[in-house]
């Protein structure tokens, strides 16, 4: 059986602060620079920060604690929405 992907909040824009992104434990961040990567970084309130280079012009699909913060060294054209699946 085929999963669905819904959209279950606003695209907003991330960077240097941390953001839940809605509280959404499975969230889509896309880079739109065309030239230039950005680290994204996912901070969990309790045990260690993870980070994964996001690509210019490509986005990724991530599932994270739902109080985590999401952090982009990019402060422009990075977005992040709230996904669920069903």
């Amino acid at each position: 059986m085929a999963e669905i992907i819904k959209l279950v909040g606003a695209e907003i824009t991330i960077g240097a602060t941390a953001n839940t992104v809605a509280n959404s434990v499975v969230i889509r961040v896309t880079n739109a620079n065309t030239t230039t990567a950005s680290l994204i970084t996912i901070a969990p309130v309790a045990g260690a920060n993870t980070s994964t280079t996001l690509l210019p012009s490509s986005s990724i699909v991530l599932q994270k604690p739902f109080d985590a913060g999401v952090t982009s060294a990019l402060t422009s054209l990075v977005t992040a929405s709230p996904l669920a699946f069903s």
